[in-house]
């Protein structure tokens, strides 16, 4: 009775709608909007506007097995501002949107108890029970559950690879036209600004 309840409140459409809205938030970063939050004076002065901190914390866990993993070159996911670049891309999703992915990530974080068979939740898993469990999300005849697995693989996606820190180690040396938050970088690269 509960998991019908709950496929009725999180349809495929609308997490289909949210990973085609995560595709257009990774073309828009690439156009380098203006008032993004990764600036040094947005650093340490962002908050979290649309996740909880539960909800950042299960997104921190998916991140680092799903586009991090076990590379130790990449920086860890924490030393990042990914979960912040996430939050701030929802702030321009409608409240529905906004809604579902808190509700996705809910689910996802206590899924282990009817993917797994495993009593906990998620961000409690070892790395290799979180692998399996990311893995079936991947694979599930459900329709919604792979949508979803679709979703988060799309924010993650956006929320790290999106950073800075992340580039060096892909060799991507940034974006052509410098804005403001890349003139640092580019110094520190050697490179002109």
């Amino acid at each position: 009775m509960a998991l019908e309840s709950l496929q009725r409140s999180v349809t495929r459409r609308q997490l289909l709608k949210l990973s085609a809205l995560t595709v257009g938030w990774v073309s828009l970063a690439r156009l380098g909007l203006p008032a993004t939050p990764l600036g040094a004076q947005w650093r340490g002065a962002y908050r979290l506007q649309v996740l909880k901190p539960h909800d950042a914390a299960v997104l921190v866990a998916v991140m680092e097995r799903m586009v991090r993993g076990d590379d130790d070159a990449l920086p860890p996911v924490k030393k990042t501002h990914a979960v912040e670049t996430v939050d701030w891309a929802l702030t321009f999703a409608s409240p529905d949107l906004q809604t579902q992915a808190r509700w996705l990530l809910r689910i996802f974080n206590w899924s282990p108890l009817w993917v797994l068979w495993k009593p906990g939740c998620f961000v409690n898993l070892t790395v290799a029970q979180q692998d399996e469990c990311l893995q079936r999300w991947s694979d599930s005849s459900l329709g919604w559950v792979r949508a979803g697995f679709l979703a988060l693989k799309n924010l993650s996606v956006l929320g790290y690879y999106s950073q800075d820190e992340t580039w060096s180690v892909l060799h991507y040396r940034g974006p052509w036209i410098p804005r403001p938050r890349r003139v640092g970088w580019a110094i520190e690269q050697g490179g002109e600004q």
